[in-house]
């Protein structure tokens, strides 16, 4: 009886300590609720490729370590910017139904510097469809899974990671 009483007192100090405590509150979830339309979405994380392949279905090798590199999709409220090895491509999208867009407000802008390391990488990644392609975000896991599909078939499935505060 003594145990018994003795677990259960332990048991009730330990939830009344852990509901006060702020750092075990902080880490319980995120601190802003995920936005709830795709568009939302693409915009609230930095997109990181994982996997692609080619209108063939053949994979696109060349994007191996990709994420490790940094290379990755930003989409802002109008405008997107995709990082590579040491360029980036910069222009005006939105979202039509299904499909990421190009606006013709803005030209895409293309930095053209001289790659000593990763630029097979790099031009994998920016040759992947992206802008025009349909697509759809799969948040129910650990993190977001971003799936590009153009219409020739090839497609590309990124992985989303918080975006950085400053845009």
């Amino acid at each position: 009886m003594h145990r018994i009483c003795s677990a259960t007192a332990l048991a009730a100090a330990l939830a009344a300590c852990s509901l006060s405590s702020p750092a075990v509150s902080q880490r319980s979830g995120p601190t802003h609720p995920l936005p709830q339309t795709q568009a939302g979405l693409l915009r609230a994380f930095d997109w990181y490729p994982l996997e692609a392949t080619d209108a063939q279905g053949r994979r696109v090798g060349e994007l191996r370590g990709a994420r490790r590199r940094g290379l990755h999709v930003r989409f802002g409220d109008e405008s997107y910017r995709v990082k590579g090895a040491c360029n980036t491509i910069s222009g005006a999208y939105r979202v039509e139904g299904g499909r990421i867009v190009h606006d013709e407000r803005l030209d895409a802008v293309q930095t053209v510097a001289g790659c000593r390391r990763g630029a097979a990488m790099e031009r994998a990644f920016f040759a992947q469809p992206l802008i025009g392609a349909h697509f759809s975000i799969d948040a129910r896991g650990r993190a977001p899974i971003l799936r590009v599909t153009a219409d020739d078939g090839a497609h590309m499935q990124l992985i989303g990671l918080p975006a950085a505060a400053a845009r």
